[in-house]
């Protein structure tokens, strides 16, 4: 198996490169981003990958090709030039590496793993050598993107990303979605099921682990949790009406909030909330072992892979039906999936908890057990058995 993957910038492409090198599958990691060893490349590299806000991995320079225009584009626009402009540009640079990729292509593949936006011409071309096409897609179906998202873009830039993105699905001979709710827009959208399969996210775990000492001990008043940018997509709206509600009615309880948020979110609430504010991931860690409960009440969310790394420090995950993550959670026993835009679903539901708290903490044990299934090592293993099975 010789397959090579080419990402301009990251996701989790490097997640499967690093899987396939493992198994000796790895024909080449093409990417914007410094992802190979310092040790295994020149000083110029050195120096580059010492800038760059993403920690290099640990594959060895000969396997490992870069190309950092879409990255260097991107940082540039984001600092002189309006969103609409920044969506363009983005987009046109993300081709200009699928250009660069077409053109040098090997011959010699069995695979190609390309991602979305920077997959048509790679595609052509491997589909004209006779290589296996794998578009590797971090998000739902455009369409299904569509129905949630506003673009900022104009809309004959829009059009035009949308026709590239449906131009790299036909010429995919398959796809692979994050989750079974992605995978569901692909199918609803007309893709074959054949030519789709979910291999679901992963999650470094490695810090998300429960609370030593007092770990049977919750908070004081019961904690919810959100962890993400607050926003209406993240249904941050519907998650503070239904604190409000459940306050006003003398529930006493509290909504922590860590990231940012869009602006004027939090004007006028009544909800008892906290802004913890960005964190790392080990203050994330932190206090989500010292939360209760996340809330991730999301109109889409194709992952979600917050929902992992609180299962993982033994909290369980109020999540809607539209969060691809809801698969992690088996209800009433690592969490609850509520449906989407519902106040009074949700408001039941962190009602209950707040009313039974004890009952909440006896569920940590099932919910870090759930949580590795969902860890980078489980995703490496699934992953690379369904490239096999796509190639055989």
């Amino acid at each position: 198996m010789r397959v090579l993957v080419a990402h301009p910038g990251r996701q989790h492409s490097h997640e499967l490169a690093q899987a396939l090198y493992q198994r000796d599958g790895l024909a080449g990691y093409w990417t914007g981003v410094p992802a190979a060893n310092p040790s295994t490349k020149g000083p110029l590299y050195r120096l580059i990958a010492g800038f760059s806000p993403q920690p290099t991995i640990g594959l060895p320079g000969r396997v490992v090709t870069h190309n950092y225009i879409a990255p260097l584009i991107r940082r540039v626009m984001e600092q002189t030039a309006a969103k609409p402009r920044i969506v363009d540009v983005r987009h046109r640079a993300a081709g200009w590496f699928d250009t660069w990729a077409a053109r040098r292509l090997p011959a010699s593949l069995d695979a190609v793993v390309a991602y979305e936006n920077a997959a048509r011409e790679t595609f052509r071309v491997a589909r004209e050598q006779g290589t296996t096409t794998i578009l590797d897609a971090a998000s739902s179906h455009y369409t299904w993107q569509d129905a949630f998202y506003d673009p900022v873009e104009p809309s004959d830039v829009h059009d035009r990303i949308n026709a590239r993105k449906q131009e790299e699905i036909r010429l995919a001979d398959h796809v692979l979605t994050v989750s079974e709710l992605a995978h569901e827009s692909y199918v609803d959208a007309g893709v074959s099921p054949q030519r789709v399969t979910s291999v679901p996210m992963g999650a470094d775990l490695s810090e998300f682990t429960p609370r030593s000492g007092d770990s049977d001990t919750g908070s004081e008043p019961v904690t919810f949790i959100f962890a993400g940018h607050a926003g209406r997509l993240k249904g941050v709206d519907v998650l503070l009406r239904a604190s409000e509600r459940l306050s006003g009615k003398g529930h006493t309880h509290c909504v922590q909030f860590a990231g940012g948020a869009d602006d004027g979110v939090f004007r006028g609430t009544r909800a008892p909330i906290e802004r913890l504010g960005y964190l790392c991931r080990s203050e994330l860690a932190v206090a989500m072992q010292r939360a209760d409960v996340l809330v991730l009440p999301s109109r889409h969310d194709s992952f979600g892979r917050v929902v992992v790394e609180a299962l993982a420090t033994g909290l369980p995950a109020i999540v809607t039906e539209h969060v691809g993550a809801k698969e992690v959670i088996e209800d009433g026993k690592t969490g609850w999936v509520v449906s989407a835009n519902d106040v009074d679903a949700l408001a039941a539901q962190m009602h209950w908890c707040i009313e039974h708290p004890d009952a909440v903490r006896r569920m940590k044990v099932a919910c870090v057990e759930a949580a590795q299934d969902y860890s980078w090592a489980a995703y490496r293993s699934r992953v690379t058995e369904v490239i096999k099975e796509v190639l055989v």
